[in-house]
Protein backbone atom coordinates (compact mmCIF):
# COMPACT_ATOMS: atom_id res chain seq x y z
CA UNK A 1 0.00 0.00 0.00
CA UNK A 2 2.92 2.45 1.13
CA UNK A 3 4.70 1.84 -2.32
CA UNK A 4 1.43 2.77 -4.43
CA UNK A 5 0.84 5.52 -2.61
CA UNK A 6 4.19 6.54 -2.90
CA UNK A 7 4.30 5.85 -6.45
CA UNK A 8 1.10 7.67 -7.61
CA UNK A 9 2.58 10.81 -5.05
CA UNK A 10 5.44 10.84 -7.81
CA UNK A 11 3.05 10.49 -10.78
CA UNK A 12 0.60 12.53 -10.34
CA UNK A 13 2.22 15.58 -10.40
CA UNK A 14 3.26 14.73 -14.06
CA UNK A 15 -0.28 13.31 -15.03
CA UNK A 16 -1.37 16.78 -13.60
CA UNK A 17 0.84 18.69 -15.77
CA UNK A 18 0.52 16.74 -19.09
CA UNK A 19 -3.72 17.16 -18.38
CA UNK A 20 -2.77 20.75 -18.44
CA UNK A 21 -0.58 21.19 -21.28
CA UNK A 22 -2.30 19.18 -23.59
CA UNK A 23 -5.74 21.35 -22.65
CA UNK A 24 -3.30 24.21 -23.83
CA UNK A 25 -2.25 22.59 -26.90
CA UNK A 26 -5.50 21.89 -28.09
CA UNK A 27 -7.41 25.12 -26.85
CA UNK A 28 -4.53 26.98 -28.71
CA UNK A 29 -4.17 24.71 -31.69
CA UNK A 30 -3.69 25.95 -35.52
CA UNK A 31 -6.57 24.69 -37.83
CA UNK A 32 -4.47 22.32 -39.82
CA UNK A 33 -0.44 21.00 -39.03
CA UNK A 34 1.06 22.41 -41.87
CA UNK A 35 4.35 24.84 -42.22
CA UNK A 36 3.57 28.72 -42.25
CA UNK A 37 6.91 30.84 -41.69
CA UNK A 38 9.67 31.22 -44.03
CA UNK A 39 12.27 29.64 -41.62
CA UNK A 40 10.55 26.48 -41.13
CA UNK A 41 10.62 25.46 -44.59
CA UNK A 42 14.68 25.65 -44.04
CA UNK A 43 14.15 23.03 -41.32
CA UNK A 44 12.08 20.49 -42.76
CA UNK A 45 13.62 20.34 -45.79
CA UNK A 46 17.56 20.18 -44.40
CA UNK A 47 15.98 17.32 -41.78
CA UNK A 48 14.39 15.44 -44.63
CA UNK A 49 18.00 15.27 -46.17
CA UNK A 50 19.18 14.25 -43.61
CA UNK A 51 16.46 11.28 -43.33
CA UNK A 52 16.91 10.31 -46.98
CA UNK A 53 20.79 11.07 -47.52
CA UNK A 54 22.28 11.94 -44.19
CA UNK A 55 22.96 15.15 -45.98
CA UNK A 56 23.16 18.66 -44.41
CA UNK A 57 23.62 21.20 -47.30
CA UNK A 58 20.52 23.10 -47.64
CA UNK A 59 17.80 22.78 -50.96
CA UNK A 60 17.31 26.86 -50.11
CA UNK A 61 20.20 29.71 -51.42
CA UNK A 62 20.70 33.36 -51.99
CA UNK A 63 22.43 34.29 -54.64
CA UNK A 64 24.38 36.88 -53.34
CA UNK A 65 25.84 33.78 -51.15
CA UNK A 66 25.74 31.68 -53.95
CA UNK A 67 28.48 34.59 -55.53
CA UNK A 68 30.40 34.45 -52.45
CA UNK A 69 30.43 31.33 -50.89
CA UNK A 70 29.79 29.01 -53.45
CA UNK A 71 27.43 25.89 -53.90
CA UNK A 72 26.21 23.69 -52.55
CA UNK A 73 25.94 25.68 -48.86
CA UNK A 74 24.66 24.36 -45.90
CA UNK A 75 22.36 26.56 -44.20
CA UNK A 76 23.12 29.80 -42.23
CA UNK A 77 21.28 27.95 -39.39
CA UNK A 78 23.13 24.84 -37.72
CA UNK A 79 21.42 21.75 -37.94
CA UNK A 80 20.52 21.04 -34.35
CA UNK A 81 16.72 21.53 -35.06
CA UNK A 82 16.61 19.79 -37.74
CA UNK A 83 18.77 16.82 -36.33
CA UNK A 84 15.99 16.58 -33.68
CA UNK A 85 13.17 16.73 -36.79
CA UNK A 86 15.14 13.80 -38.61
CA UNK A 87 14.32 11.80 -35.31
CA UNK A 88 10.91 12.63 -35.77
CA UNK A 89 10.51 11.93 -39.30
CA UNK A 90 12.42 8.44 -38.53
CA UNK A 91 9.60 7.55 -36.26
CA UNK A 92 6.69 9.16 -37.52
CA UNK A 93 6.94 9.57 -41.26
CA UNK A 94 8.15 12.76 -43.59
CA UNK A 95 5.17 14.58 -43.53
CA UNK A 96 4.25 18.50 -42.33
CA UNK A 97 2.57 16.72 -39.11
CA UNK A 98 5.27 15.40 -37.57
CA UNK A 99 7.33 17.97 -36.42
CA UNK A 100 4.25 19.57 -34.90
CA UNK A 101 3.90 16.28 -32.46
CA UNK A 102 7.82 16.69 -32.40
CA UNK A 103 7.28 20.20 -30.58
CA UNK A 104 4.42 18.89 -28.31
CA UNK A 105 6.80 16.31 -26.95
CA UNK A 106 9.38 18.89 -26.61
CA UNK A 107 7.10 21.22 -24.54
CA UNK A 108 5.82 18.96 -22.15
CA UNK A 109 9.51 17.50 -21.33
CA UNK A 110 10.03 21.38 -20.93
CA UNK A 111 7.57 21.49 -18.65
CA UNK A 112 8.27 18.32 -16.85
CA UNK A 113 12.25 19.36 -16.53
CA UNK A 114 10.72 22.79 -15.14
CA UNK A 115 8.61 21.26 -12.40
CA UNK A 116 11.83 18.69 -11.31
CA UNK A 117 14.01 21.51 -10.95
CA UNK A 118 11.41 24.10 -9.17
CA UNK A 119 11.18 20.94 -6.64
CA UNK A 120 14.64 20.22 -6.35
CA UNK A 121 15.63 23.99 -5.54
CA UNK A 122 12.17 24.97 -3.33
CA UNK A 123 9.15 22.65 -3.22
CA UNK A 124 7.15 20.92 -5.60
CA UNK A 125 4.34 23.95 -5.27
CA UNK A 126 6.94 26.18 -6.91
CA UNK A 127 7.72 23.53 -10.20
CA UNK A 128 3.80 23.95 -10.57
CA UNK A 129 3.96 27.72 -10.39
CA UNK A 130 6.99 27.79 -12.57
CA UNK A 131 5.18 25.15 -14.83
CA UNK A 132 2.40 27.31 -15.35
CA UNK A 133 3.84 30.81 -15.63
CA UNK A 134 6.16 29.50 -18.62
CA UNK A 135 3.16 27.45 -20.17
CA UNK A 136 1.42 31.21 -20.29
CA UNK A 137 4.69 33.23 -21.61
CA UNK A 138 3.68 34.88 -24.40
CA UNK A 139 5.75 32.95 -27.45
CA UNK A 140 5.32 29.32 -25.70
CA UNK A 141 2.12 28.01 -27.14
CA UNK A 142 2.44 30.07 -30.67
CA UNK A 143 5.69 28.92 -31.05
CA UNK A 144 4.82 25.04 -30.47
CA UNK A 145 2.44 25.54 -32.62
CA UNK A 146 5.46 26.06 -35.24
CA UNK A 147 8.69 24.23 -36.85
CA UNK A 148 10.66 26.67 -35.01
CA UNK A 149 13.97 26.34 -32.97
CA UNK A 150 12.83 27.77 -29.84
CA UNK A 151 10.73 25.01 -28.14
CA UNK A 152 13.74 22.52 -28.64
CA UNK A 153 16.17 24.96 -27.42
CA UNK A 154 14.11 25.56 -24.45
CA UNK A 155 14.03 21.70 -23.99
CA UNK A 156 17.84 21.03 -24.16
CA UNK A 157 18.27 24.25 -22.18
CA UNK A 158 16.28 22.34 -19.34
CA UNK A 159 18.02 19.28 -20.05
CA UNK A 160 21.59 21.10 -19.51
CA UNK A 161 19.87 22.72 -16.23
CA UNK A 162 18.49 19.44 -15.10
CA UNK A 163 21.94 17.49 -15.45
CA UNK A 164 24.18 20.40 -13.90
CA UNK A 165 21.41 21.48 -10.37
CA UNK A 166 19.83 18.06 -9.94
CA UNK A 167 22.48 14.70 -10.84
CA UNK A 168 24.94 14.03 -8.67
CA UNK A 169 28.55 14.36 -10.32
CA UNK A 170 30.04 11.40 -12.18
CA UNK A 171 31.33 11.01 -15.33
CA UNK A 172 28.37 9.86 -17.12
CA UNK A 173 26.89 13.77 -16.07
CA UNK A 174 29.85 15.11 -17.73
CA UNK A 175 29.38 13.42 -20.48
CA UNK A 176 25.76 14.07 -20.85
CA UNK A 177 26.24 17.37 -19.64
CA UNK A 178 28.96 18.05 -23.26
CA UNK A 179 26.06 16.33 -25.47
CA UNK A 180 23.61 18.44 -24.26
CA UNK A 181 25.43 21.62 -24.53
CA UNK A 182 27.05 20.55 -28.17
CA UNK A 183 23.21 20.13 -29.13
CA UNK A 184 21.86 23.30 -27.63
CA UNK A 185 24.60 24.94 -29.66
CA UNK A 186 23.70 23.45 -32.59
CA UNK A 187 20.09 24.66 -32.61
CA UNK A 188 20.89 28.29 -30.86
CA UNK A 189 24.91 28.90 -31.50
CA UNK A 190 24.82 32.18 -28.33
CA UNK A 191 23.96 29.17 -26.10
CA UNK A 192 27.79 28.03 -26.27
CA UNK A 193 27.76 29.80 -23.40
CA UNK A 194 26.39 27.68 -21.31
CA UNK A 195 30.08 25.58 -21.59
CA UNK A 196 31.92 28.25 -19.60
CA UNK A 197 29.29 29.07 -17.08
CA UNK A 198 28.30 24.82 -16.27
CA UNK A 199 32.14 25.20 -15.90
CA UNK A 200 31.90 27.82 -13.11
CA UNK A 201 28.83 26.28 -11.50
CA UNK A 202 30.68 23.32 -10.95
CA UNK A 203 33.85 25.05 -9.75
CA UNK A 204 31.69 27.13 -6.80
CA UNK A 205 29.65 24.66 -6.20
CA UNK A 206 32.43 21.96 -5.36
CA UNK A 207 30.49 18.82 -4.70
CA UNK A 208 32.03 15.39 -3.81
CA UNK A 209 33.79 14.29 -7.37
CA UNK A 210 32.93 17.03 -8.93
CA UNK A 211 36.33 16.69 -10.71
CA UNK A 212 34.73 13.14 -12.25
CA UNK A 213 32.05 15.61 -14.09
CA UNK A 214 34.68 18.42 -14.76
CA UNK A 215 37.15 16.14 -16.57
CA UNK A 216 34.25 13.85 -18.73
CA UNK A 217 32.91 17.48 -19.48
CA UNK A 218 35.80 19.02 -20.88
CA UNK A 219 36.68 15.50 -22.56
CA UNK A 220 32.96 15.00 -24.16
CA UNK A 221 32.85 18.64 -25.27
CA UNK A 222 36.45 18.77 -26.98
CA UNK A 223 35.87 15.48 -28.54
CA UNK A 224 32.13 16.56 -30.06
CA UNK A 225 33.81 20.17 -30.60
CA UNK A 226 36.37 18.47 -33.40
CA UNK A 227 34.44 15.79 -34.63
CA UNK A 228 30.53 17.47 -35.24
CA UNK A 229 30.87 21.48 -34.01
CA UNK A 230 33.25 22.16 -36.78
CA UNK A 231 32.34 20.03 -39.69
CA UNK A 232 28.92 20.51 -39.10
CA UNK A 233 29.86 25.17 -39.10
CA UNK A 234 31.68 24.85 -42.03
CA UNK A 235 30.97 26.01 -45.37
CA UNK A 236 27.50 27.67 -44.37
CA UNK A 237 25.80 29.93 -46.66
CA UNK A 238 26.47 33.99 -46.20
CA UNK A 239 23.25 35.98 -44.65
CA UNK A 240 22.66 39.35 -45.06
CA UNK A 241 22.49 39.81 -41.25
CA UNK A 242 23.56 43.02 -39.08
CA UNK A 243 26.21 41.17 -37.88
CA UNK A 244 27.24 39.60 -41.17
CA UNK A 245 27.84 43.26 -42.49
CA UNK A 246 29.55 44.81 -39.27
CA UNK A 247 32.08 42.00 -38.84
CA UNK A 248 33.25 42.04 -42.37
CA UNK A 249 34.52 45.45 -41.90
CA UNK A 250 38.17 45.67 -42.30
CA UNK A 251 38.54 48.65 -40.39
CA UNK A 252 38.03 48.32 -36.83
CA UNK A 253 36.98 51.90 -36.30
CA UNK A 254 34.41 51.37 -38.64
CA UNK A 255 33.30 47.91 -37.13
CA UNK A 256 33.36 50.00 -34.13
CA UNK A 257 31.25 52.63 -35.35
CA UNK A 258 28.05 50.12 -36.83
CA UNK A 259 28.53 48.61 -33.80
CA UNK A 260 27.09 51.50 -31.83
CA UNK A 261 24.71 52.46 -34.88
CA UNK A 262 22.96 49.09 -34.17
CA UNK A 263 22.94 49.12 -30.28
CA UNK A 264 21.75 52.69 -31.13
CA UNK A 265 18.77 51.61 -33.32
CA UNK A 266 18.24 48.82 -31.24
CA UNK A 267 17.45 51.02 -27.83
CA UNK A 268 14.68 52.78 -30.81
CA UNK A 269 13.04 49.74 -31.24
CA UNK A 270 12.76 48.83 -27.69
CA UNK A 271 10.96 51.99 -26.74
CA UNK A 272 8.89 51.83 -29.45
CA UNK A 273 6.21 49.67 -28.14
CA UNK A 274 3.25 51.10 -30.05
CA UNK A 275 5.42 50.27 -33.20
CA UNK A 276 5.50 46.92 -32.20
CA UNK A 277 3.25 45.78 -29.45
CA UNK A 278 4.36 42.20 -30.03
CA UNK A 279 7.95 42.79 -29.03
CA UNK A 280 6.67 45.33 -26.85
CA UNK A 281 4.72 43.49 -24.36
CA UNK A 282 7.17 40.85 -24.50
CA UNK A 283 9.67 42.99 -23.36
CA UNK A 284 7.54 44.28 -20.80
CA UNK A 285 7.05 40.22 -19.57
CA UNK A 286 10.89 39.49 -19.26
CA UNK A 287 11.53 42.33 -17.28
CA UNK A 288 8.36 41.89 -14.89
CA UNK A 289 9.64 38.32 -14.29
CA UNK A 290 13.74 39.89 -13.83
CA UNK A 291 12.60 42.25 -11.67
CA UNK A 292 11.42 39.44 -9.05
CA UNK A 293 14.69 37.67 -9.46
CA UNK A 294 16.73 40.72 -8.97
CA UNK A 295 14.41 41.84 -6.12
CA UNK A 296 15.36 38.44 -4.09
CA UNK A 297 19.35 38.32 -5.13
CA UNK A 298 19.47 42.30 -3.70
CA UNK A 299 17.37 40.66 -0.64
CA UNK A 300 19.95 38.12 -0.28
CA UNK A 301 22.66 39.71 -0.67
CA UNK A 302 21.48 42.90 1.86
CA UNK A 303 20.37 40.00 4.86
CA UNK A 304 23.42 38.22 4.05
CA UNK A 305 21.42 34.84 3.26
CA UNK A 306 24.11 34.13 0.16
CA UNK A 307 24.67 30.65 2.01
CA UNK A 308 21.62 29.64 2.85
CA UNK A 309 20.22 30.70 -0.79
CA UNK A 310 22.67 28.62 -2.54
CA UNK A 311 20.91 26.89 -5.07
CA UNK A 312 18.79 29.78 -6.21
CA UNK A 313 21.79 32.10 -6.31
CA UNK A 314 24.00 29.59 -8.21
CA UNK A 315 20.73 28.98 -10.91
CA UNK A 316 20.76 33.22 -10.98
CA UNK A 317 24.35 33.28 -11.90
CA UNK A 318 24.00 30.52 -14.35
CA UNK A 319 20.75 32.19 -16.40
CA UNK A 320 21.67 35.49 -15.95
CA UNK A 321 25.73 35.05 -17.23
CA UNK A 322 23.63 32.86 -20.40
CA UNK A 323 21.03 35.66 -20.83
CA UNK A 324 23.00 38.97 -20.46
CA UNK A 325 25.66 37.45 -22.80
CA UNK A 326 23.16 36.73 -25.54
CA UNK A 327 21.01 40.00 -25.06
CA UNK A 328 24.06 42.11 -25.45
CA UNK A 329 25.26 40.51 -28.65
CA UNK A 330 21.48 40.76 -29.78
CA UNK A 331 22.02 44.31 -29.03
CA UNK A 332 24.62 44.83 -30.81
CA UNK A 333 24.86 42.73 -33.79
CA UNK A 334 21.40 41.80 -34.63
CA UNK A 335 18.04 43.14 -34.47
CA UNK A 336 16.11 43.44 -31.34
CA UNK A 337 13.43 42.80 -33.03
CA UNK A 338 14.69 39.06 -33.90
CA UNK A 339 16.00 38.84 -30.78
CA UNK A 340 12.94 38.37 -28.78
CA UNK A 341 12.17 35.31 -30.25
CA UNK A 342 15.79 34.27 -29.46
CA UNK A 343 15.81 35.26 -25.64
CA UNK A 344 12.39 33.53 -25.17
CA UNK A 345 14.59 30.11 -25.01
CA UNK A 346 15.38 31.40 -21.02
CA UNK A 347 11.96 32.07 -20.20
CA UNK A 348 12.13 28.47 -18.46
CA UNK A 349 15.06 29.11 -16.30
CA UNK A 350 13.16 32.78 -16.22
CA UNK A 351 9.91 31.02 -14.45
CA UNK A 352 11.23 29.00 -12.01
CA UNK A 353 13.67 32.04 -11.02
CA UNK A 354 10.65 34.36 -10.14
CA UNK A 355 8.09 32.11 -8.57
CA UNK A 356 11.06 30.43 -6.46
CA UNK A 357 11.62 34.12 -5.76
CA UNK A 358 8.41 34.99 -4.69
CA UNK A 359 8.59 32.03 -2.31
CA UNK A 360 11.92 32.91 -1.03
CA UNK A 361 10.66 36.31 -0.35
CA UNK A 362 7.41 35.12 1.35
CA UNK A 363 8.71 35.67 5.10
CA UNK A 364 9.54 39.53 3.73
CA UNK A 365 5.84 39.97 2.49
CA UNK A 366 4.13 37.87 3.81
CA UNK A 367 1.98 35.22 2.38
CA UNK A 368 -1.25 37.57 1.12
CA UNK A 369 1.12 39.92 -0.94
CA UNK A 370 3.18 37.15 -2.40
CA UNK A 371 -0.17 35.69 -3.98
CA UNK A 372 -1.38 38.98 -4.98
CA UNK A 373 2.24 39.56 -6.82
CA UNK A 374 1.61 36.02 -8.49
CA UNK A 375 -1.85 36.02 -9.31
CA UNK A 376 -0.71 39.73 -10.99
CA UNK A 377 2.12 38.72 -13.03
CA UNK A 378 -0.23 35.62 -14.41
CA UNK A 379 -2.67 38.12 -15.25
CA UNK A 380 -0.03 40.44 -17.05
CA UNK A 381 1.32 37.59 -19.05
CA UNK A 382 -1.76 36.37 -19.81
CA UNK A 383 -2.42 39.40 -21.35
CA UNK A 384 0.67 39.90 -23.29
CA UNK A 385 0.41 35.64 -24.62
CA UNK A 386 -3.17 36.65 -25.64
CA UNK A 387 -1.87 39.78 -27.32
CA UNK A 388 1.17 38.04 -28.51
CA UNK A 389 -0.78 35.09 -29.82
CA UNK A 390 -3.39 36.81 -31.68
CA UNK A 391 -1.06 38.92 -33.94
CA UNK A 392 1.65 36.52 -34.51
CA UNK A 393 -1.01 34.50 -35.66
CA UNK A 394 -2.31 36.81 -38.19
CA UNK A 395 1.22 37.61 -39.58
CA UNK A 396 1.79 33.90 -40.13
CA UNK A 397 -1.28 33.49 -41.45
CA UNK A 398 -0.27 36.18 -44.06
CA UNK A 399 3.09 34.35 -44.21
CA UNK A 400 1.34 30.81 -44.83
CA UNK A 401 -1.09 32.66 -48.05
CA UNK A 402 2.12 33.99 -49.77
CA UNK A 403 4.45 30.77 -49.16
CA UNK A 404 1.37 28.48 -51.16
CA UNK A 405 1.30 31.15 -53.48
CA UNK A 406 4.47 31.72 -54.78
CA UNK A 407 4.17 27.55 -54.27
CA UNK A 408 1.77 26.71 -56.32
CA UNK A 409 2.38 29.19 -59.09
CA UNK A 410 5.49 27.53 -60.19
CA UNK A 411 4.62 23.91 -59.77
CA UNK A 412 1.42 24.83 -62.21
CA UNK A 413 4.24 26.08 -64.42
CA UNK A 414 6.74 22.66 -64.39
CA UNK A 415 3.50 20.71 -64.77
CA UNK A 416 3.01 22.88 -68.01
CA UNK A 417 6.15 22.27 -69.08
CA UNK A 418 6.37 18.60 -67.95
CA UNK A 419 9.86 19.01 -66.84
CA UNK A 420 12.24 18.08 -63.63
CA UNK A 421 13.93 20.88 -62.74
CA UNK A 422 16.68 20.38 -60.18
CA UNK A 423 17.61 24.18 -59.98
CA UNK A 424 14.55 26.89 -59.97
CA UNK A 425 15.23 30.73 -59.44
CA UNK A 426 12.11 32.13 -58.49
CA UNK A 427 12.06 35.29 -55.56
CA UNK A 428 10.85 34.15 -52.05
CA UNK A 429 9.35 30.68 -53.20
CA UNK A 430 10.27 28.97 -50.11
CA UNK A 431 7.96 26.23 -50.15
CA UNK A 432 8.20 24.76 -53.42
CA UNK A 433 11.73 22.90 -51.46
CA UNK A 434 8.95 21.31 -49.72
CA UNK A 435 6.21 20.58 -52.14
CA UNK A 436 8.61 19.55 -55.09
CA UNK A 437 11.02 18.12 -53.43
CA UNK A 438 14.53 17.25 -53.97
CA UNK A 439 14.11 20.83 -56.18
CA UNK A 440 16.60 23.31 -54.92
CA UNK A 441 15.37 26.86 -54.86
CA UNK A 442 17.25 30.27 -55.42
CA UNK A 443 14.79 32.19 -53.35
CA UNK A 444 16.96 35.77 -53.68
CA UNK A 445 17.41 36.53 -57.28
CA UNK A 446 20.56 38.27 -58.65
CA UNK A 447 20.37 41.75 -59.16
CA UNK A 448 22.13 42.14 -62.54
CA UNK A 449 23.05 40.05 -65.35
CA UNK A 450 26.32 40.11 -64.66
CA UNK A 451 25.33 38.42 -61.16
CA UNK A 452 23.47 35.62 -63.08
CA UNK A 453 26.35 34.66 -64.84
CA UNK A 454 28.42 34.31 -61.91
CA UNK A 455 26.18 32.92 -59.98
CA UNK A 456 25.65 30.22 -63.04
CA UNK A 457 29.59 29.79 -62.48
CA UNK A 458 28.50 28.17 -59.34
CA UNK A 459 25.18 26.17 -60.45
CA UNK A 460 23.32 25.04 -63.30
CA UNK A 461 20.00 26.69 -63.27
CA UNK A 462 17.17 24.86 -65.04
CA UNK A 463 14.02 27.31 -64.36
CA UNK A 464 14.28 30.72 -64.10
CA UNK A 465 10.66 32.56 -62.74
CA UNK A 466 11.01 36.80 -63.27
CA UNK A 467 8.67 39.75 -63.17
CA UNK A 468 8.56 42.52 -64.65
CA UNK A 469 9.54 44.70 -61.57
CA UNK A 470 12.75 42.70 -61.30
CA UNK A 471 16.09 44.63 -62.05
CA UNK A 472 17.08 41.70 -63.64
CA UNK A 473 14.33 41.73 -65.65
CA UNK A 474 14.84 45.30 -66.72
CA UNK A 475 18.17 45.23 -68.03
CA UNK A 476 17.51 42.83 -69.71
CA UNK A 477 14.50 44.54 -71.82
CA UNK A 478 16.94 47.71 -71.71
CA UNK A 479 20.23 45.59 -73.35
CA UNK A 480 18.59 42.76 -75.63
CA UNK A 481 15.58 44.49 -76.45
CA UNK A 482 13.09 42.18 -76.07
CA UNK A 483 11.50 39.36 -73.38
CA UNK A 484 11.92 36.46 -75.07
CA UNK A 485 15.50 35.87 -74.35
CA UNK A 486 17.30 36.28 -71.18
CA UNK A 487 20.68 37.40 -71.51
CA UNK A 488 21.02 35.16 -74.61
CA UNK A 489 21.28 31.84 -73.20
CA UNK A 490 17.55 31.52 -71.75
CA UNK A 491 14.45 31.55 -73.54
CA UNK A 492 10.56 32.35 -72.39
CA UNK A 493 8.50 29.25 -72.36
CA UNK A 494 5.86 30.72 -70.55
CA UNK A 495 4.27 33.75 -69.24
CA UNK A 496 1.51 35.43 -67.42
CA UNK A 497 0.00 37.76 -65.29
CA UNK A 498 3.28 39.79 -65.43
CA UNK A 499 5.36 36.58 -64.68
CA UNK A 500 8.19 35.24 -67.57
CA UNK A 501 9.52 31.40 -66.97
CA UNK A 502 12.67 31.21 -68.93
CA UNK A 503 14.70 27.36 -69.39
CA UNK A 504 17.99 27.10 -71.14
CA UNK A 505 18.03 27.20 -74.24
CA UNK A 506 19.57 23.79 -75.07
CA UNK A 507 17.22 22.63 -72.26
CA UNK A 508 13.95 23.79 -74.32
CA UNK A 509 14.44 21.57 -77.28
CA UNK A 510 11.16 19.69 -77.54
CA UNK A 511 9.40 22.00 -75.16
CA UNK A 512 6.73 24.22 -76.89
CA UNK A 513 6.38 27.42 -76.70
CA UNK A 514 3.34 28.21 -73.92
CA UNK A 515 1.44 31.64 -73.72
CA UNK A 516 -1.35 32.87 -71.53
Amino acid sequence: MTFRRNLFSHIFPYLLLFIITAIALYISKPVSLQIRWNDETLYYTIAQNIVRHFDFNSNHYLASSIIQKGYPTKDTHLPGYPLILAVGFLIGGINEATPFFVNYLLLILTIFLIFTVGRFIANQWVGFGASFIYLIYPYTLVLTHSVMTEISAAAVIMVVVYLLFVQKESFLKGIFLGLAIVLAYLIKPFLLTFFPASIAILWIEKNQYYKKTLLSLLFSFGLLFVTVLIPLSQNQEIYPYAATRILSQSNLTDMLRMIWENFLFNCTLIINLKKFPVYGTITISMLMLWSINLAVLATASYQKKLQQWEKYINLSIFTLVNFLSALMAFLLLYQYINATRGLAVFSPLMAILSVTGLWLLTPQLKTKKVVAIGLGICLCLSYSNFVTFHLLRQTQQGQSQRLSTHSFRLEKVISKLSIKPQVVMSEKNRYLAIANYPTQVIWELPQTLQELRQVEKKVSIDLIELKESDPIFQENLQVYGNVNLLDNRYILQYQNQGFYYYLQVSQSNGITHLKM
